[in-house]
C-alpha cells in the first residue's frame, strides 16, 4: 500500500466500512523522533502507521482474524 500525504490515505480511509481509533502510549522522545522522521519524508504519522499495520497483517494472516470470544473488538 503506497500512500502520499493527503492523497491515497484519504481514499483508503473513506473506503473502509468502519474506522476504529487506536491509542498508543510511546515515550516522548520516540514520538518526537517519529514525527520528525515522517515529516521529513512529507508523510503523516497515521499514514506510516497504517502502512506498517497493513504490511504486518499481510505477513501474519492469522493476525487479521480476531477471535470472537471475549475481549474488545
Amino acid at each position: 500500500m503506497s500512500m502520499t500525504k493527503g492523497g491515497d490515505r484519504d481514499a483508503l480511509i473513506t473506503s473502509l466500512k468502519g474506522i476504529k481509533r487506536m491509542n498508543l502510549n510511546v515515550p516522548a522522545e520516540l514520538h518526537r523522533a517519529f514525527k520528525t522522521a515522517t515529516a521529513s519524508e512529507g508523510k503523516e504519522m497515521t499514514e506510516v502507521l497504517l502502512e506498517f499495520i497493513s504490511n504486518y497483517v499481510e505477513k501474519h494472516p492469522s493476525a487479521g482474524r480476531p477471535s470472537k470470544k471475549g475481549g474488545r473488538q
